[in-house]
């Protein structure tokens, strides 16, 4: 290192000493300055590498000592010394990436200065090339252009070289805080000789603040009333001087900075009881003194106050943004007023030493918010970092946790607050009230037979009862949740275009249920005849009535087609139903006989009424028998029932015909000949006298014979 600054002075002292040979060639004097002011700031480069070397020297000695356990400090130590290294961490950091920065810019500033150095090195070649005398004068320019790049280059590499060292300083030293706090953490005490000392320290600085404070209130009462004689003056001149107007803005100007500067020491002031509380709660945290509640609400209060902290910062960043736009433009202003009033240019540059102060303030107030905020952030992580929690703090701490997000306010509805509880309770209710209802209604349905009640009116009530309640409990959750009735307003309004536009059928089917279930022309257990089916209720919902037919297939009826359409029950006001069975006997039987049979069978037959008693009718004289007709009354509450009582009363009358010997006729079939020409039929008188011709008789007897024989579609006639 001593030889490169014995060569640079060497080389500073030829070129100075070159200057003279160049007076009459301004541009090759412009370079040799500019390369002796380069090598002078080598030589200064040189000077700060080689104190930072030492300085990385001496770090990692330090580290050494430091690996070995030794420190300057002797233990116990202090907290106030844990916090300065805390602090210096912190810092080191934010440096760092500023660091970073200056790294990479140096990197690029040598490879620029490289490209540089390669392009005055190719011009140079290019001009050699000549042999005219012409170029002499540019060879040589250009040969000083190459030596001030060169020597810009040894700066540059310089400044990269001293970059690297800063930044290898920034991690030894990184390393020796990190090293140094962590060795003497297990030491440090907090002791209450500690806590008077920083609390007679806050009790100083609070005096001096207001003290402070008092002045500057005196300082603004006399600016102020500088600024009002010099403002009526300004009113009450007719044609005020661009002086006049000057020395108003200056004024005021001035005024503004005092206030601003009131604003800031009120907020030390402020800030002083929350310093007071820190320095007690990290004591108290320390020594063991506080409950985990405490700890919480501490928390909670902390991160209020670093919050509002943030929100302080923000503020005064963007005044300081104002102020250094006004004290820009301002600063302006008072250059292009050097050449006019002496007066004006006095009272601008007033104007522009207050901005200047303000601008101090705001940085000033930034600074100190900073200083809070990182004291603040400090106690958060310890609050946070605290001692392990047992069972009982974490089930504390979950349930608290809980209640936080049970109270949350999702939003509020004329001034009614609707948290997340409500609204979690109001569902929860809903549906217990839905299950409620169901229970209590079946409750309802079952006890009701009990008293006399019909069961299909048991029925009705349990489907009207549970929709009641549910209306009822979900209403009472609305009620509990705050939630008024009006904010359906706008619901009840789109419910109701939807319902004219394509939920008609689904509301006609709800509101043809309540009518069936108040008006009851049907109800469970009714046996109905629907288009040409017969079937038993089964169940009627909102919107639609299930029908069981005889075959045990269930179907979904609509509510409103048996209300719109003509439905038979056969079972409304009771279970009794006249039914009725055809016969046909043959010719020559007694009708009073077949009669007293007939009824005598329907009779005798079980589930057949006796009273009514049933009776018989005589139809008519059929073409091939006598027509009756026997009815009687049923107890049925569905078609099975019916078509076995029937099927008994057949079994019955069967049974009584055969023994008084009468005959069931049965339909004759007809015979239709169908022939494109006439049949002809001859008369013959005997066989003999035609052996081939077989007679009519004999042919409708062979033709009764084919239709026995392939049975199935025709039977004779039974005799009577």
């Amino acid at each position: 290192m001593t030889d490169g600054l014995v060569n640079g002075n060497a080389d500073l002292i030829a070129a100075q000493s070159a200057v003279a040979g160049f007076q009459r060639n301004p541009d090759q004097l412009h370079l040799l300055r500019l390369i002796n002011v380069t090598m002078a700031h080598q030589q200064s480069a040189n000077v700060v590498l080689k104190d930072l070397q030492t300085q990385q020297t001496q770090l990692q000695l330090d580290l050494s000592r430091l690996d070995q356990g030794q420190i300057d400090e002797s233990p116990p130590y202090s907290i106030l010394l844990f916090d300065r290294l805390t602090d210096s961490i912190t810092r080191n950091e934010v440096k760092r990436e500023s660091l970073e920065e200056s790294l990479l810019s140096a990197r690029g500033a040598v490879e620029r200065a490289s490209g540089d150095v390669a392009d005055r090195q190719r011009s140079i070649n290019q001009i050699s090339e000549s042999d005219s005398a012409l170029f002499a004068n540019l060879i040589r320019t250009a040969e000083s252009e190459l030596r001030l790049a060169q020597e810009t280059l040894i700066l540059r590499r310089q400044e990269l070289a001293t970059r690297q060292t800063e930044y290898s300083i920034n991690r030894l030293e990184s390393r020796f805080l990190k090293g140094k706090r962590d060795l003497i953490s297990p030491s440090v005490v907090f002791n209450k000789e500690t806590i008077d000392a920083k609390t007679k320290q806050l009790d100083s600085r609070e005096t001096e603040i207001r003290q402070k404070a008092d002045s500057i209130q005196s300082d603004i009462q006399t600016a102020e009333r500088l600024w009002m004689d010099a403002r009526q003056k300004l009113g009450t001149t007719a044609s005020p001087t661009a002086e006049l107007v000057a020395e108003v803005d200056a004024l005021k100007t001035a005024l503004e900075t005092l206030r601003i500067a009131g604003g800031v020491n009120h907020q030390r002031i402020v800030r002083l009881p929350i310093m007071r509380q820190y320095w007690l709660r990290r004591y108290h945290l320390v020594t063991g003194q506080s409950t985990r509640p405490d700890r919480q609400a501490w928390l909670v209060e902390t991160n209020e106050q670093i919050e509002q902290f943030d929100r302080e910062r923000r503020s005064r960043e963007l005044a300081l943004r104002e102020t250094t736009s006004a004290l820009a433009s301002a600063t302006t202003q008072t250059q292009e007023q050097d050449l006019q009033s002496e007066e004006i240019h006095q009272w601008l540059t007033r104007m522009t030493d207050s901005l200047s102060q303000q601008s101090d303030l705001h940085n000033r107030a930034i600074i100190g918010i900073d200083s809070g905020r990182r004291a603040l952030t400090r106690l958060q992580f310890e609050l946070e970092g605290g001692p392990s929690r047992s069972l009982q703090e974490w089930a504390a701490d979950g349930w608290a946790a809980i209640r936080r997000c049970w109270n949350y306010e999702l939003t509020r509805i004329e001034d009614t607050s609707l948290t997340v509880g409500r609204v979690l309770s109001s569902l929860l209710f809903i549906i217990f009230g839905y299950f409620a209802a169901g229970l209590i209604s079946g409750l309802i349905a079952r006890r009701l037979p009990k008293l006399g009640v019909n069961p299909a009116a048991a029925h009705a009530i349990e489907s009207l009862s549970f929709y009641a309640l549910v209306i009822a409990f979900g209403m009472t959750s609305l009620r509990y949740a705050n939630v008024p009735l009006t904010v359906f307003t706008f619901l009840g309004g789109a419910v109701a275009i939807g319902v004219g536009f394509g939920s008609q059928n689904i509301l006609n089917n709800f509101i043809s249920g309540l009518i069936l279930l108040v008006e009851r022309p049907i109800k469970v257990g009714d046996l109905i005849l629907i288009d040409d089916t017969h079937g038993t209720v089964t169940q009627i919902g909102a919107r639609s009535t299930q029908v069981r037919t005889g075959d045990n297939l269930d179907i979904i009826v609509p509510n409103s087609k048996f209300l719109e359409n003509n439905v038979v029950n056969l079972t409304r006001l009771d279970d009794r139903l006249r039914t009725s069975i055809k016969i046909q006997v043959a010719y020559g039987s007694s009708l009073d006989h077949v009669m007293s049979l007939l009824k005598q069978a329907a009779i005798g037959t079980p589930g057949v009424h006796s009273e009514p008693e049933p009776f018989v009718w005589f139809n008519e004289f059929g073409e091939e028998s006598l027509e009756f007709e026997v009815n009687f009354w049923l107890s049925v509450r569905s078609v099975t029932q019916r078509r076995d009582c029937e099927t008994l009363v057949r079994l019955s009358i069967d049974r009584i015909f055969r023994e008084h010997g009468v005959s069931i006729e049965l339909p004759r079939p007809d015979m239709q000949l169908s022939s494109s020409t006439p049949i002809e039929l001859h008369m013959v008188a005997a066989a003999e006298d035609a052996p081939n011709t077989i007679p009519l008789t004999q042919v409708r007897d062979r033709a009764r014979s084919r239709r026995e024989v392939q049975g199935g579609k025709t039977k004779p006639r039974a005799a009577g």
